[in-house]
């Protein structure tokens, strides 16, 4: 079996403090293997490489009505591009489209048009950070009304909070998005929320590097 976490950031996010080496080794410790989903930007990748981790290259990006994510990503998908746009182009990628927090009224969730959901890939339907059961509830409804598969993402942007959530699936190649499709159909959902005050700390971790910016620290 495999366990993979299919949402984190690493500091090259505005919120988040996890470095990727730190991040690197307590994936190999824990043997759950992540997605790097940074927002809005592919930058940790390189370094990622160079520390010859297992990993799934991914960018949350930010599109013109919210979240995003790509998975297998290669190019960089520019902040606010059109929300179907975006899923072109991780498909034209080779990538999988990958919804998160869907409902989450405190975050920028996406809902689907109806003629946008056969390009969509996997839907998450627990996000560890969702303040209200509810959110998570709908979204597992949402994909299984519309045939969606479901996944689940920690969310981590400290390093305390990965390795509590992850997806439990039967091995495959983790360089085929076809495979983990597949896999994933067969996935058992490791489920376990973060504390609550996790996410005022991560508005004040963007605060503050916003700070440093404009000073130029």
């Amino acid at each position: 079996m495999m366990k993979l976490d299919f949402h984190v950031h690493t500091h090259y996010s505005i919120d988040s403090i996890i470095k990727p080496r730190e991040l690197a080794l307590k994936s190999k410790r824990l043997g759950i293997i992540f997605a790097n989903t940074d927002h809005n930007t592919t930058e940790a990748h390189g370094v990622l490489r160079d520390l010859n981790v297992p990993f799934i290259a991914g960018e949350e990006i930010r599109t013109d009505r919210g979240d995003l994510i790509g998975l297998y990503m290669n190019d960089l998908i520019p902040k606010y591009t059109p929300f179907e746009e975006a899923i072109d182009r991780i498909h034209a990628q080779g990538g999988l489209a990958y919804l998160p927090h869907m409902y989450d009224k405190t975050r920028k969730g996406v809902i689907p048009k109806k003629e946008e959901l056969p390009k969509l890939d996997i839907v998450e339907t627990f996000n560890a950070r969702c303040l209200s059961p509810t959110y998570n509830d709908q979204a597992e409804s949402f994909a299984k009304q519309n045939g969606l598969i479901a996944a689940l993402g920690s969310d981590s942007h400290f390093l305390f909070e990965f390795g509590r959530t992850y997806n439990e699936l039967p091995d495959f190649d983790l360089d085929s998005p076809k495979e983990l499709m597949r896999a994933l159909k067969k996935a058992t959902l490791r489920k376990k929320s973060a504390p609550f005050y996790v996410r005022g700390t991560t508005t004040f971790v963007a605060m503050t590097k916003k700070f440093g910016k404009k000073l130029g620290l």
